[in-house]
């Protein structure tokens, strides 16, 4: 599991921005809500190219998932795709409105867009390795639509909870939020992929 872990280049990046940006506030203290953004963008990145996963997948496991009450087949994986594009967004639709009026103040836009640039460069490329890489013949669609839940969820749970318990914006939760990141990461990679697609 370790020796997977450390060849794996995805959770190495992500430990490296996660770093940067902790490192990045402590130099810029005042810009907490640029880095909110920086993982809203990473959210809707992660949600984006689960979206092109889920397009892709060409042997779907039927029994891993139904919509509509039917089995995942090759003819509907489309809908499905759809289906996970319009609830994943809506959910960001509405975090986006609720940023807007809590973190919308003091936002570095270059570097958001220059980060969220870095993200969408790493994403494309994990995607490239991961379809040209040996894969099982059939595809767990269930894992592939709820596993960028499990990562978002810790990750934004890190960032909004100072504000709700009243700690003000605090690099202990920052730290926090990495580790979720990247231990969620960890965890789904696992369910994800076998030591060939790595």
């Amino acid at each position: 599991m370790l020796k997977r872990i450390f060849k794996d280049t995805g959770f190495w990046f992500l430990l490296f921005i996660n770093s940067y940006l902790v490192y990045y506030y402590l130099q810029y203290p005042a810009e907490f809500n640029t880095i909110v953004w920086i993982y809203w963008l990473q959210s809707i990145l992660i949600g984006f190219f689960t979206f092109i996963e889920l397009l892709l997948v060409k042997e779907p496991d039927e029994s891993s998932m139904k919509l509509n009450n039917q089995p995942i087949s090759k003819n509907n994986m489309g809908c499905a795709a759809f289906f996970f594009l319009f609830h994943f967004g809506i959910f960001h639709l509405v975090y986006a409105v609720f940023l807007l009026v809590s973190f919308s103040k003091g936002t570095n836009i270059k570097f958001i867009l220059i980060t969220a640039g870095i993200f969408l460069v790493e994403g494309t490329l994990q995607l490239i390795r991961k379809k040209t890489s040996s894969q099982p013949q059939k595809e767990n669609i269930g894992k592939i639509f709820f596993m960028p839940y499990l990562r978002i969820i810790p990750m934004h749970l890190m960032i909004l909870l100072p504000g709700f318990l009243g700690f003000g914006s605090s690099v202990i939760f920052l730290f926090l939020k990495t580790a979720a990141d990247v231990g969620m990461y960890i965890a789904t990679a696992g369910q994800r992929t076998s030591p060939d697609h790595l």
